[in-house]
């Protein structure tokens, strides 16, 4: 595996609508593995390898992975030079206190910040232990006033400082694993496809912008595509940390193989086939039905596009989401890379699709 290109992804911030420079080094990275990439206009990222949208001589694939994370935005900027935030996607409000920040302006420019909160010795007892509020809490990035307005301006990213690091040999923690692993599974994807010379193959990657704000981008490449199967990679819930009964989230643990989901926006057939071909390959895989029938990744939107598309989700196990130290396994990360593009190779090479 090419972990540096998975370290700069993670690196480079891309919160939910404003992905353009990790959309860029995705493209920059896989052009000479594709025939060609592209954006549209939302800022989706294309990678084709042999995709005719209007031919039906092979299944056309879709393999998606949302490149956006959660971040917030500028709202306000008092007169003491505090800057006040809002949430762009599913933010934990109840870890940032403290969090590293960065600001991205409209200038180019980034300053770093610190997100703070009033110390708890001022604080009165009964509120110490109340949930914190978003509006409660304040960036200062030790500039003067002056400096701040000058600077910053109403509606400027806000992103988790990069902080990618190996916990052991195969644990990785950052910002963002949610769900740049899975971007980063497609690249794998298509560049052994290409390498491998596979032919006959119909396959665009897409990663996809806005997922964390309402699958956004996803529907967008789905109705351009109007592929036969489209798979969705994301990260999932591992359940083996402590206060997460398994009776009511179901058993997914790190280092156990990739998730294949079998919750209702995931077709049958199509699991099915993901389920016997890691068994066939001897890759590990774990089952989940997710803790609700439908929804939590595009899979929900892919497969309603069009008259319908047969669709699958599947996940790489991931402790501690949407706060800056998710946490997945490297093994799982090639599990996926493996099921997925065996997956390819044997729907490519069939004559009908279930």
């Amino acid at each position: 595996m090419d972990v540096n290109f998975l370290n700069k992804i993670l690196n480079t911030h891309s919160v939910s609508g404003f992905e353009d420079k990790t959309g860029k080094l995705f493209i920059d990275y896989i052009t000479p593995y594709v025939d060609s990439a592209y954006t549209d206009i939302m800022g989706n990222c294309y990678a084709n390898i042999g995709y005719v949208p209007e031919d039906n001589l092979f299944p056309k694939i879709l393999i998606e992975a949302h490149i956006d994370e959660i971040g917030f935005q500028v709202i306000y900027i008092d007169d003491n030079g505090f800057i006040y935030i809002r949430k762009n996607g599913g933010v934990d409000i109840q870890c940032i206190p403290g969090s590293q920040v960065i600001i991205q302006t409209l200038s180019g420019e980034e300053l770093f910040g610190i997100i703070g909160k009033k110390p708890i010795h001022l604080t009165a007892p009964e509120d110490r232990n109340k949930n914190i509020e978003l509006h409660s809490l304040w960036i200062d990035t030790g500039l003067s006033p002056d400096e701040v307005k000058k600077k910053i301006s109403i509606g400027d990213v806000v992103a988790w400082k990069s902080n990618m690091m190996y916990l052991s040999d195969k644990r990785i923690s950052s910002k963002a694993l949610d769900d740049k692993v899975g971007v980063y599974i497609i690249s794998q994807v298509l560049k052994k496809l290409s390498i491998n010379k596979i032919c006959n193959a119909q396959v665009c990657g897409v990663a996809s912008v806005q997922e964390e704000v309402g699958h956004r981008g996803a529907m967008v490449c789905c109705h351009k595509l109007n592929p036969d199967i489209a798979i969705s990679i994301d990260v999932d819930f591992a359940t083996d940390v402590p206060d997460c009964p398994k009776t009511k989230f179901g058993d997914i643990s790190l280092g156990n193989g990739v998730v294949i989901h079998k919750s209702i926006d995931n077709t049958k057939s199509i699991t099915l086939l993901a389920e016997k071909i890691a068994k066939e390959n001897n890759i590990k895989y774990q089952i989940s039905a997710r803790p609700t029938s439908v929804g939590g990744t595009n899979a929900a939107v892919l497969q309603q596009t069009q008259n319908g598309i047969r669709t699958i989700s599947l996940g790489i196990p991931c402790r501690y989401m949407h706060t800056p130290v998710e946490l997945c396994d490297l093994d799982d990360i090639k599990d996926a890379i493996e099921l997925l593009y065996h997956m390819i190779i044997n729907i490519i090479h069939v004559t009908k699709i279930d």
